[in-house]
């Protein structure tokens, strides 16, 4: 009797693991427990390419779920399940930045930073942004561009901008991103330092912590997310916090280039990208992004042209790879 027991446990667990789940997990997806379709969406995030049956469903529900947080859910997950269609979903959203609703423009930010790197497209619409009059929107603007980080110059150039707004939750924003995530261009030292006698205390008190922080990357910070790109749980983050520190990042190069056949497109897209942002200091990952233009997925095959361009922008932008 307790064998079969067990028989018929293992047998339920088979039908729920791998891409025998994913039709149960469409279900939840249409249902209307909220709660329901958000697992599901995480779950099928963990699932990668084997989710892929799931992928109308999870389009059509970050473009129309009237719950902006299960937009966001179902656009994470899409993001390690196809590329193609978080492209999509991004180039659809993007209207929502001119909506005459300011909630809408807002939770559209929202959405697009949750892309990440994946979002770099979107980045100059993002910028323009910093003029919206709605004091929250332009928070959320920033935000989203501290958590996309590329093309660092002009991230780190808006942040600048933002360190001026006359709304403190936006300088606040801005100050924070300075002062734990986004590397500090000379431009904004002046402004960090002004902001240090900001009347709000905590912008002050951020101001400092930038300023202490300084422009330069320590070397322990590479090495300890180098050691982040060994653990596939870490491995997102990590590849775009190395991005955002451009070419300081270059040791850890050698620690990028074999996730360039990672199974996962998004991280191979995220390590092509890393490797661009780096540029020049990155030209020993040619030959691996040369490969890497016959990838199966568009997206990192777009990728890596614009790694080989920024790595090696001469040859490759004359004549093509050889």
């Amino acid at each position: 009797m307790l064998g079969l027991l067990l028989a018929l446990l293992g047998f339920i667990y088979w039908l729920h693991t791998g891409s025998r789940a994913v039709p149960g997990l469409i279900r939840d997806l249409q249902s209307q427990d909220l709660q329901a379709q958000m697992l599901a969406a995480q779950w099928l995030s963990e699932l990668g390419e084997d989710a892929r049956p799931a992928v109308p469903t999870l389009v059509d529900l970050a473009l129309h779920h009237a719950n902006w947080s299960m937009r966001v859910s179902a656009t994470a997950a899409l993001r390690s399940v196809d590329l193609q269609a978080t492209r999509r979903v991004m180039h659809d959203s993007l209207p929502g930045l001119g909506d005459s609703d300011a909630e809408v423009r807002r939770h559209t930010c929202e959405l697009l930073g949750s892309l990440g790197l994946l979002a770099k497209p979107v980045v100059p619409a993002l910028i323009k942004m910093l003029a919206d009059e709605d004091d929250l929107t332009r928070e959320r603007a920033i935000e989203a561009l501290g958590a996309i980080g590329v093309p660092p110059h002009d991230v780190s150039a808006a942040l600048t901008t933002a360190l001026f707004d006359r709304a403190t939750n936006v300088r606040h924003r801005a100050v924070s991103l300075f002062a734990f995530a986004v590397p500090i261009p000379t431009t904004a030292l002046a402004p960090l330092a002004n902001l240090q006698k900001d009347l709000d205390r905590t912008v002050a008190s951020l101001a400092r912590i930038a300023l202490d922080r300084g422009g330069g990357i320590h070397r322990t910070d590479v090495q300890m997310l180098i050691a982040r790109l060994q653990r596939r749980d870490d491995r997102e983050d990590a590849l775009q916090r190395l991005a955002r520190l451009g070419p300081a990042a270059a040791e850890a190069v050698p620690a990028i280039i074999p996730l360039l056949d990672d199974r996962l497109p998004l991280h191979r897209y995220l390590a092509a990208d890393t490797l661009g942002a780096i540029g020049p200091a990155a030209a020993q990952s040619l030959p691996a992004l040369r490969q890497l233009l016959v990838d199966q997925d568009p997206v990192v095959r777009d990728a890596a042209a614009d790694a080989l361009r920024a790595v090696e922008p001469g040859p490759f932008s004359k004549g093509g790879p050889s």
